[in-house]
């Protein structure tokens, strides 16, 4: 089959779209506006694997030929060279027809704040709670990584989807109107001009979002969203009246999760103990392992070079030993400088980005590093090994690669893992 996606990215997701059309043995074409410069090594990687790589612009053979367009959500739904495709997609929709869709009960998130959180705790309760569940979305997992899962027949029970409305709206278009059962649609917040979701709601929720058997929402839109779903959601109920019972010691931001898992049968108490051993968004400043002096901390979302400038930020005035590189995305590394000068310590993963910019930053301002290292085992032992186990003040040892993951890892979050792993093996010896 020929494949060609349309609209590479910088996050991972044309990459991943591609990787997973390659595993199966298709002619896969990437097509971007952009430079190849501006869209980084990634894609001499794919070059290497059998893609072809068109950049800087489009050709309407490589639509015409293609069996199926994968289309990034971005990518406005009347772009002139969709007219030329047999076939579009997007992620989304296209393992949305998979029958394994049909077998799984479906969560969508969507909404203007918090949607990454609500997922990650729900699929975190769920999971403590006897249900075995998996989260795919905006928050950086994209739909081929669970597609990889179900291959090896790995099928959860739960999938909580993260999505833009704009996605929910793409996606509903390339299915036809014909989306699959959703068990649950939370609307975790609206925007702040509500008189706008009143005249347009479906411009905020989309309607892939209002075919669900319950519909949580917060309750200053409760009766437009009523009115938009009619007979397609058997009930619609508030945030806020679903979710009394909430420990206080819990955030805010947990209420849209806690309610929905209220929807889906569990107790108040059940809920509550579960939200309990939640640590945060996987790969967002989550913290891994806290001892009485340290404090392990992954932030392998950190996908940007000035991004573990925002993290380091958590830790002023303490000791940071920082962990950081990867593969090359379209970015220079001058924008983690602050990061690097501030931190304690420098220890480096391997890989295109670290090779190609880090490095020759580091030794430009003489900035002393350790490695690079080529296993992630390897960089948590350099950094602990400068903790002092007698400090009165709290160490950090913090992954914040600032650099995408696809030499080494699948995505970020497997680079995450990988580094809970090597932080608990550490602790266990």
């Amino acid at each position: 089959m020929n494949v060609l996606i349309f609209g590479y990215g910088l996050h991972g997701g044309g990459f991943e779209s591609a990787m997973y059309f390659l595993s199966k043995g298709d002619h896969v074409t990437v097509t971007d506006i952009r430079s190849r410069d501006s869209l980084g090594d990634s894609l001499d990687f794919l070059e290497k694997q059998g893609a072809v790589i068109h950049c800087g612009g489009h050709m309407t053979d490589d639509f015409s030929n293609a069996d199926l367009v994968i289309k990034n959500p971005t990518i406005k739904l009347d772009n002139e060279f969709l007219s030329y495709s047999k076939r579009v997609e997007n992620d989304l929709s296209f393992i949305s027809f998979r029958p394994e869709a049909k077998k799984v009960k479906i969560i969508c998130v969507t909404g203007a704040r918090h949607k990454a959180t609500t997922t990650s705790a729900l699929c975190h309760a769920l999971n403590v709670l006897g249900k075995k569940a998996h989260m795919f979305g905006n928050m950086g997992l994209s739909a081929f990584s669970e597609l990889k899962r179900w291959d090896s027949g790995d099928v959860p029970e739960y999938l909580i989807i993260e999505m833009s409305s704009w996605v929910a709206r793409d996606t509903y278009h390339y299915m036809k109107r014909k989306v699959p059962h959703v068990e649950v649609s939370v609307i975790t917040s609206v925007y702040d001009d509500n008189r706008e979701f009143e005249i347009k709601p479906s411009e905020r929720t989309g309607e892939f979002n209002l075919h669900a058997n319950h519909i949580i929402c917060p309750s200053d839109v409760k009766n437009a969203i009523e009115k938009l779903a009619q007979k397609k959601a058997k009930n619609v109920s508030s945030i806020e009246s679903a979710s009394k019972g909430m420990s206080k010691a819990l955030s805010i931001k947990m209420k849209a999760a806690f309610a929905v898992l209220h929807k889906l049968g569990f107790s108040t108490s059940q809920i509550n103990n579960a939200f309990k051993s939640f640590r945060g968004i996987p790969g967002r400043a989550e913290m891994v392992l806290r001892t009485d002096n340290t404090l392990f901390v992954n932030d392998s979302s950190s996908v940007i070079p000035a991004a573990p400038n925002f993290t380091m930020e958590n830790f002023e005035n303490l000791p940071v030993h920082l962990i950081c590189g990867g593969s090359d995305g379209s970015l220079e590394a001058d924008d983690m400088l602050k990061a690097l000068k501030s931190a304690s310590s420098v220890h480096l993963l391997d890989g295109s980005f670290t090779q190609k910019k880090l490095l020759p930053l580091l030794k430009k301002h003489r900035i002393k590093f350790n490695g690079p290292y080529n296993k992630m085992e390897e960089a948590v032992t350099s950094a602990s090994s400068l903790l002092d186990p007698k400090s009165n003040i709290l160490q950090v040892v913090l992954l914040s690669p600032g650099a995408i993951a696809y030499e080494d890892y699948c995505n970020e979050f497997n680079r995450g893992e990988a580094f809970r792993l090597a932080v608990l093996s550490l602790q266990a010896r």
